[in-house]
């Protein structure tokens, strides 16, 4: 290692020198556990680097480096991925220290411990009783208290609070008689006065799987088939055609229309509105549609402005603040549960090139599951989702091919006896994995005659596999085309695995059908994936790109194309908005045939993608924002403060 030297000397301060230069030098490297030589090579400086970095991490100096193009770069990532796997120790707590790549957890497991989980039996109380005060669905419109718009906005104040679980068949059956009675009465939708009572029906309608069209829109255009002048201002009304808008099909061109006029107004007029909350509504829909919210999250916020508005239904908001911090002590109390287990398997401990991130893992399952009757789903697709992040990265940043084929080939055949041949590091991983899913199998088919443990370990060996497609190209240096990777990467994004469980653990009355019935939602995972995916490549592009994974959806695009990572990523944001047509109209056509939760577990999958993907790699590298997103919804409950209720 003396040749180091030479490299201070050369990189000193005062030299005057750009890394343009090519300058070659002689790389020796040695393994370091058995002090052999094992690679001598040629390479100029920019691929020298990485790896002088590697040995003096200490070391800083400011280099002048020309942009790379997307080959360039993959060429030099894969090369200081290679210097790294090369100096690996086959112990894997000797490893450990050379591959900690990724911040360790700021939530111990002894902070989850002393989270207090009591919700008083008092205030249990107090929600059954405000459930039955909370004024009812009436759809009786002649003789009822309630008008068509007034039932509609109770409605989706009920779903924006969170307790939507809580009025589901009133909802539903709400929705139906609204539904006949514009069946009944041809041209009804003619007379609805405002843009805004017409999207608020259309939206809510849809998100529920009603077949509803978009053809409302024509009483608000003009003769030239623009929307008429009156529009532009109507701030209440553009905001809900902006809602209403992302839950078009790819065909419905109509409410394409109406998106881009109702932002492009919205847009104008955030600069001349005086009113904070009306400010603030049209601030969050621009940010992120309420339909692609994540529901637990949009919760907390929704009742923390409802309780600002003047004609906010005091019940009703008594009632949202203490079932919000009932659910979320239930939700303390599977998070206790699920740390033990972490941290009695002690994966995190033993492997540690791996992201420990529990708290991640339980935060993305409330986002696919978060009515508190579905405790035991929770717990269990926590244990899914910790297993996938471990796993992931034993495909991304630790295993050799020949481990990995070993691996996916042992999971595929479910063969226990397969250990053997496995180094220790995947064998702590196999046996905890192995006896994880076989005890989740072995819970879900008690009371059914039916093993659905082969059907886990199906889509466990297909992810397995799709993650040994990733490995292979990083370790060719393969970069395929677009669809080539997309064809494989959405089920490497692992949605298939989560919702695959998730369908049995909410379906604890297994019967036959439901078993058969899972492959008619095929499509409904496959596009609640893609989202998943796309999410995924925009934020965690570049850091795989520096850990040495060269192959995601950015990269090639780029590489196919010709183009820079600006006009890749604004391709991909387009595909994000085509899949998320997809994804609607494949869960209206799923809602016309079945009636099952399971249809929401695969949209909240894709909204949860969203909600840790925005603004970075939230499951990654989650920063401030993701962990205050975490305390409000699992840590720290809404404030109450006594009012005096008058009774409705």
């Amino acid at each position: 290692m003396n040749l180091m030297h030479d490299y201070d000397e050369l990189l000193a301060p005062d030299k005057d020198m750009t890394i343009c230069v090519q300058i070659h030098v002689i790389v020796f490297y040695k393994y370091q556990e058995k002090g052999k030589l094992i690679k001598h090579t040629s390479l100029n400086l920019p691929m020298a680097l990485p790896f002088y970095r590697l040995v003096f991490p200490q070391s800083s100096f400011e280099v002048c480096k020309p942009k790379r193009n997307i080959q360039q770069i993959v060429e030099a990532k894969n090369w200081q991925h290679h210097l790294i796997s090369c100096g690996a120790m086959t112990k894997v707590s000797e490893a450990d220290s050379r591959l900690a790549i990724y911040e360790p957890t700021v939530w111990s497991h002894d902070f989850i411990q002393l989270l207090d989980d009591n919700f008083p039996i008092n205030l249990e109380e107090k929600v059954r009783e405000l459930e039955k005060k909370v004024s009812p669905l009436n759809v009786d419109f002649e003789n009822g208290s309630l008008s068509m718009l007034e039932l509609l906005e109770h409605i989706d104040d009920i779903e924006r609070l969170g307790l939507g679980y809580v009025y589901q068949c009133d909802i539903r059956r709400a929705l139906d008689i609204i539904t006949s009675i514009y069946e009944l009465n041809v041209g009804l939708e003619e007379k609805e006065v405002s843009l805004h009572e017409a999207s608020l029906r259309f939206r809510i309608l849809r998100q529920h799987g009603y077949n509803v069209s978009q053809d409302f829109l024509r009483r608000f255009k003009d003769s030239q088939g623009g929307f008429i002048g009156c529009l532009k201002t109507d701030v209440k009304g553009l905001l809900s055609l902006y809602e209403a808008s992302h839950l078009a099909f790819m065909e419905e061109r109509d409410l394409h229309e109406a998106k881009l006029f109702a932002r492009e107004h919205l847009l104008k007029l955030k600069g001349l509105e005086n009113d904070p909350q009306v400010l603030e509504h049209i601030n969050q829909a621009l940010e992120v549609p309420l339909y692609h919210r994540m529901p637990r999250l949009q919760a907390r916020c929704y009742i923390d402005a409802y309780n600002k508005r003047q004609d906010a239904n005091l019940l009703l908001q008594e009632h949202a603040t203490l079932d919000f911090n009932m659910t979320q002590a239930s939700f303390k109390t599977e998070l206790k549960e699920v740390s033990k287990w972490w941290e009695n398997l002690g994966l995190a401990h033993k492997l540690g090139f791996v992201r420990d991130r529990l708290m991640e893992c339980f935060f993305w399952t409330i986002g696919v599951v978060s009515e508190p009757q579905y405790h035991s789903c929770r717990v269990w697709l926590t244990k899914v989702c910790t297993f996938i992040t471990v796993i992931d990265d034993i495909y991304d940043v630790y295993g050799s091919l020949d481990e990995l084929e070993i691996f996916t080939d042992a999971v595929k055949r479910w063969d226990i006896n397969a250990m053997q041949y496995m180094p220790k590091y995947l064998q702590l991983c196999f046996g905890s994995f192995y006896n994880t899913i076989t005890e989740m199998g072995s819970n879900i088919s008690i009371g059914q005659g039916e093993d659905i443990t082969p059907i886990l370990v199906k889509v466990w060996g297909e992810l397995f596999e799709a993650f040994l497609v990733e490995a292979k190209w990083t370790h060719d240096k393969h970069i395929p085309t677009l669809d080539v990777y997309l064809d494989n990467a959405w089920q490497s994004v692992s949605g298939v695995v989560i919702l695959t469980h998730g369908y049995f653990l909410i379906n604890q009355e297994i019967k036959k059908d439901v078993v058969e019935s899972l492959e008619k939602y095929h499509d409904l995972m496959k596009w609640s994936s893609v989202v998943f995916r796309l999410y995924n490549d925009l934020a965690t592009s570049s850091d795989e790109i520096e850990r040495g994974k060269t192959v995601n959806a950015i990269s090639c695009y780029m590489h196919e194309n010709g183009v820079c990572e600006e006009v890749a990523r604004a391709y991909l944001t387009t595909l994000i908005d085509e899949a998320w047509r997809n994804l609607i109209k494949v869960h209206v056509a799923c809602s016309q045939e079945l009636r099952n939760p399971f249809i929401n577990l695969a949209i909240n999958l894709a909204r949860i993608s969203c909600c840790t993907y925005q603004y970075g790699d939230g499951h990654g590298a989650p920063d401030a924002r993701a962990k205050n997103q975490v305390l409000s919804v699992i840590i720290e409950p809404i404030t109450v403060r006594e009012k005096e209720h008058k009774c409705a």
